[in-house]
């Protein structure tokens, strides 16, 4: 195991890809969290800078953070197609790895990955949300939190996704374009000819549903008004956003889709001549 690991890190740190995506998925994020931070907005009592302090911000950031999760799933073709461009898993073989090592190191890379997203989100709202609510307090700190494992799971769900993508065509080009292809407009148009019943369990939209967008209308005009937090949020009661399965069913089908998306690609791995 830790041989296994050592050679993944080695692989993975030294790929000028990583560096460079990793590099761009920060910035990137960075930034967008920077100009959402900067904005402000006060209309008689309604103030739209709630939705960066704490408990909110942690929502808000992990749905920042999952606009860019598409980058980390090109990232996951782009390692697993540099195997087979550099014949690097046949190299492995040779030395004595089982195909099944294969597959799990890469797994490994991505657990890796999505805890650093996981990392990045912490530490951002940790100072951001220090800076910009008017006091600390515990609870208000620690609530939201649980948007952090879900923001991890989400992430490493579309890199698995994007895994089984890059084993299935093993070309990096082909890989994205299929990758991002089956975002749009393969699975919405799926959407719009199976029941409305079926379309809540399709794998991207039960991964999406995972950081839902933060409901910014009952944040902001918290001061205004009571929000009965047995109710369903605010946007859905103005029919401004669908409703979707709720957060812990959508996590138990993730963890569903992230063990069928490993087991599809050890099938294909199993099956491909190196």
């Amino acid at each position: 195991m830790k041989s296994l690991i050592n050679i993944e890190r080695i692989k993975t740190l030294y790929s000028p890809s990583f560096r460079t995506i990793i590099i761009l998925h920060a910035s990137l994020f960075f930034l967008v969290a920077l100009i959402a931070g900067s904005i402000k907005l006060n209309i008689q009592g309604v103030s739209i800078e709630k939705i960066m302090q704490f408990p909110h911000i942690w929502n808000t950031l992990a749905w920042i953070a999952s606009w860019f999760n598409l980058l980390l799933g090109i990232l996951a073709i782009m390692l697993v197609s540099n195997e087979f461009q550099f014949r690097t898993f046949r190299k492995q073989i040779i030395d004595g790895l089982s195909r099944n090592e294969l597959v799990f190191g890469k797994i490994i890379d991505f657990a890796a990955i999505a805890i650093y997203t996981m990392l990045l989100v912490l530490a951002t709202g940790l100072i951001m949300g220090t800076i910009k609510s008017s006091g600390f307090n515990l609870s208000n700190f620690t609530q939201g939190l649980a948007y952090l494992p879900v923001l991890f799971l989400q992430s490493f769900s579309y890199m698995l996704l994007a895994m089984l993508f890059a084993f299935l065509f093993k070309n990096t080009a082909l890989s994205i374009v299929s990758f991002i292809l089956y975002f749009f407009p393969i699975e919405p148009i799926i959407r719009s000819i199976i029941p409305d019943v079926a379309i809540k369990f399709l794998p991207v939209k039960v991964i999406a549903n995972l950081t839902p967008m933060p409901d910014f209308v009952g944040i902001s005009m918290g001061d205004m008004i009571q929000i009965n937090q047995g109710s369903s949020s605010t946007l859905q009661n103005m029919g401004l956003v669908s409703e979707s399965m709720p957060l812990i069913y959508a996590a138990l089908l993730a963890v569903g889709y992230c063990l069928l998306f490993a087991f599809i690609s050890t099938l294909i791995v199993q099956r491909n001549n190196f």
